[in-house]
């Protein structure tokens, strides 16, 4: 089956496969809810791939996964994803923040029309992150099945925030935050919101994902949302109901944005820490991600998926809780 939207755009990113594992625990503890995955199913081969573009960026933060039968499937031996334009290539050999996934930054501009990733056999190049028992070390079994497997995205528009203010203040989580943004072509739309909160002796530090799981409409690219502040900001207290945590690829797109954005001085585990300041009682520092999000398409030879294209842009906002009387 291929997912396939067309659309105008002016630059257009060819992704394979690579693998992300399903549940994190973020902070010491567990948290319900869902993965921010489509649901993979039980039975074939199916891919998941995102590759952002944040604003004014030179490269595209791209991170992506293939289940076997729901079961997320490594690269192994001499196995490796390439990046590749007309005048840049990259090996993804990075892993990323869980076991089993990949991520990577490929150089972009506004000249390049088309990007190939392909899974290639490249033993040597493969065995540099990777372990191996010192009698396999010098063996090469040869390419996996996975090799040559590929799917291509574009990317939307540039997103364009035209509201709050940067660092507008809200003092209650029955606030709401008025987004607006210029709308575009009516592709999805969702917000990624890094938080990281004091309360003069602890600190909190997470990610949340707010789609249309969490606001019906949301996904609308109608240039205007209402951003409830409990859906960011909560009770630790009194448990984290109304809050989506960023999970599996998401918290690794959303690290490795913050980590590129950070010119890697973020803290690895930013979005993983564990909470000990309750943020509704702490002043906290939200940094809110605006994704427009296109389909795109994927080899003939997966059975199911989903291969997403996005661009995005960053406004700060701040929490500071009421002075108690």
């Amino acid at each position: 089956m291929v997912l396939f939207r067309a659309a105008s755009v002016p630059r257009v990113l060819t992704i394979t496969s690579a693998t992300i594992a399903a549940a994190v625990l973020l902070g010491g503890c567990e948290i319900q809810g869902s993965d921010n995955l489509p649901r993979v199913p039980d039975q074939g081969l199916v891919m998941y791939a995102e590759a952002n573009w944040h604003e004014a960026e030179d490269t595209a933060e791209v991170v992506a996964a293939v289940f076997d039968d729901g079961v997320a499937v490594n690269l192994v031996g001499g196995d490796v994803f390439e990046a590749r334009t007309a005048t840049e290539r990259v090996l993804l050999t990075k892993r990323g923040f869980f076991a089993g996934s990949y991520a990577e930054s490929l150089s972009v501009d506004n000249s390049i029309q088309d990007v190939f990733f392909n899974v290639v056999h490249e033993p040597i190049a493969a065995r540099e992150n990777r372990w191996y028992p010192v009698d396999l070390i010098g063996t090469d079994p040869g390419p996996g099945e996975l090799v040559g497997k590929s799917a291509s995205v574009s990317f939307p528009l540039a997103v364009t925030i035209t509201a709050p203010a940067t660092d507008t203040v809200y003092h209650s989580i029955n606030d709401v935050i008025g987004l607006s943004w210029i709308s575009g072509n009516g592709d999805d739309m969702r917000v990624l919101a890094a938080v990281n909160c004091t309360d003069g002796l602890a600190t909190s530090s997470y990610g949340v994902v707010i789609d249309k799981e969490v606001i019906a409409g949301m996904d609308v690219d109608d240039g205007d949302e209402g951003i409830p502040m409990n859906r960011i900001i909560y009770d630790l207290n009194q448990g984290s109901g109304t809050i989506e945590f960023v999970r599996d690829a998401t918290l690794m797109l959303l690290q490795e944005l913050l980590n590129q954005l950070s010119a890697g001085n973020i803290d690895p585990d930013f979005l993983l820490k564990q909470r000990e300041a309750n943020p509704i009682e702490s002043t906290c520092n939200i940094r809110m991600f605006l994704q427009r999000q296109l389909d795109g398409q994927f080899d003939t030879t997966f059975d199911a998926g989903t291969v997403i294209g996005s661009t995005s842009a960053e406004i700060t906002v701040q929490y500071l809780p009421p002075v108690p009387l």
